[in-house]
């Protein structure tokens, strides 16, 4: 399985990112990371699963996602 880095603004919507995502399934955890990700204060969630579903859950709920990179 495929694991996805989430690349977020705020710790804020990392921890409620990780929260939806758990919660329907998906292993998922957050951890910050300036140099990985640029954006506001470093924060990413890595998560595990099919792309496009997290991707839609993480839309639906009002996470805004800034960047999404793929693991090698």
């Amino acid at each position: 399985m495929k694991e996805y880095f989430f690349l977020l603004s705020s710790i804020t919507s990392a921890l409620k990112g990780e929260e939806i995502l758990r919660n329907n399934g998906f292993r998922a955890n957050v951890f910050r990371d300036k140099n990985f990700n640029p954006y506001g204060c470093g924060y990413v969630i890595r998560a595990s699963g099919e792309k496009e579903k997290m991707e839609k859950l993480l839309k639906n709920s009002g996470v805004r996602v800034n960047e999404i990179k793929e693991s090698r």
